[in-house]
């Protein structure tokens, strides 16, 4: 009995030791950004127990049992996709979507380097417990953040398919938001969308809405239609608004957003990409469809679908539209304007729409904003340093805080579509095997009836 238990003390405690030390080790010769000075700084890091335990900045490698060669790489803080829908990925006729759920987005983002999203809009209780569960501790997967349900009016815009919190006026704004906040979203989201098509709320709701968020410490994210909705939403007190108008901005409405620091989570990504793969060949072939980390992600028979052609005549009309209107031109303006006059703008890809697939539509958005000029070094902070200012974290890569990084070519800082060519991915200094991934991301059939019947967590 005696040599049985000290058998198994002995297991328990090499246990112990191995485990120590698999997320114990160095990481010699990597390249961390300062984004204050926008300049690539040599450095070592040590990290133990998940955490980073010591930068160094000397030249000389650390020692270590584990000694780990970044090859002068840049090492990126985690980044988070400032507005996601955990669902799926859909097809340009709805009837090929994909789905792949909450766990299945999870694995998505994470497979593609993305550390974590803000979810602005699922369903209440499946989004908030399962981000309650905080599964990315145990196993490999991306963080949740999450405003849980859309607060809109009723028959308004997402008021489809999953429960929504209704609210009509004031009373209904404050009583509702009350109550949610007893789960503690990350964000609220509500929808002020003025256009003929659906109702929306009034002012006083939304004022109402705005302040009760305020009272309770609770961020606000406005989904907005039009550039009045932004300026009324603004004045209100809006943390943030989500959503680029195609029409020109008007003069002035810059300069309010900044005063009443008002951030945009501009999703320029749906219409920007079906443009570019719809315009010109050339840009076909630098569009989603090209990418590697597109034919890992997103079924084969859905990408098919893509792009837009005279088998769908509705977007191909719509595309259309767009183009006579200068669409395109004008939300390039507006962003150069926002960021002109000092507006925060986030990285947010509202993936689960046309042409933004879960994982692969966080690296479009990226690249859209690019290409209407926003600088690499201001999209990275953004998508990183900035989204964590706003979700209240502590991720900067800085002694203390969790290990989540990857590696990158340091081409990333002039052109950011080679951001998809993630060399390698840290969670809690773990270093993250990717092809597992998949089993949740794209999955097979007996897999896909297990997440849509929520068997799967």
């Amino acid at each position: 009995m005696k040599l049985l238990v000290f058998v198994v003390l002995n297991l328990i405690v090499f246990s112990c030791m191995a485990n120590s030390h698999r997320d114990s080790f160095v990481l010699n010769n990597v390249l961390l950004p300062n984004f204050e000075t926008r300049q690539l700084n040599k450095v070592n890091i040590e990290v133990m127990h998940g955490k980073i335990k010591r930068i160094s900045t000397g030249g000389n490698p650390l020692n270590h049992t584990d000694m780990r060669d970044g090859q002068g790489q840049v090492i990126l803080p985690a980044m988070i996709d400032m507005h996601s829908h955990s669902m799926g990925n859909s097809s340009l006729d709805r009837s090929g979507y994909q789905y792949i759920g909450i766990r299945g987005t999870a694995n998505a983002m994470l497979y593609a380097g993305v550390h974590g999203w803000l979810d602005l809009f699922s369903n209440e209780q499946d989004i908030l417990s399962y981000r309650d569960e905080n599964h990315s501790k145990q196993r490999n997967e991306a963080f949740v953040f999450a405003a849980g349900p859309c607060f809109t009016v009723p028959n308004g815009h997402c008021d489809f398919g999953e429960p929504n919190r209704l609210i009509s006026t004031p009373e209904d704004a404050r009583r509702e938001l009350i109550d949610l906040s007893k789960s503690s979203p990350n964000v609220v989201k509500v929808v002020f969308d003025n256009n003929p098509k659906q109702p929306t709320l009034d002012k006083a709701t939304l004022k109402a809405f705005l302040q009760q968020a305020n009272a309770l410490n609770i961020k606000s994210v406005v989904h907005i239609g039009s550039w009045r909705d932004a300026q009324t939403a603004s004045e209100f007190g809006a943390n943030a608004i989500t959503h680029l108008p195609t029409d020109k901005m008007p003069e002035g409405l810059a300069r309010l957003l900044a005063k009443n620091n008002t951030a945009i989570i501009p999703t320029v990504g749906v219409i920007s990409e079906l443009l570019y793969m719809h315009n010109t060949p050339q840009s076909q072939q630098k569009s989603v469809l090209s990418l590697d980390l597109t034919e890992a992600l997103v079924d084969e028979d859905l990408l098919k679908d893509y792009p837009v052609s005279n088998k769908h005549p509705r977007h191909l009309a719509w595309l259309n539209k767009l183009t006579k209107e200068q669409a395109y031109a004008n939300m390039q303006n507006a962003i150069t304007r926002l960021n002109k006059a000092g507006v925060t703008i986030f990285v947010g890809s509202d993936s689960a729409n046309l042409a933004m697939y879960q994982g692969v539509g966080f690296h479009r958005e990226l690249f859209h904003l690019q290409q209407y000029g926003l600088p690499a070094w201001q999209l990275f902070e953004s998508a990183s340093v900035g989204a964590y200012q706003f979700l209240g974290l502590n991720w900067q890569l800085e002694v203390g805080a969790p290990a989540h990084f990857t590696l990158h070519d340091a081409a990333i800082f002039d052109d950011v579509s080679v951001s998809t060519d993630v060399t390698d991915i840290y969670l809690y200094g773990r270093k993250v095997e990717r092809a597992p991934l998949l089993n949740y991301a794209k999955p097979g059939f007996i897999q896909y009836a297990k997440l849509f019947l929520g068997f799967e967590r």
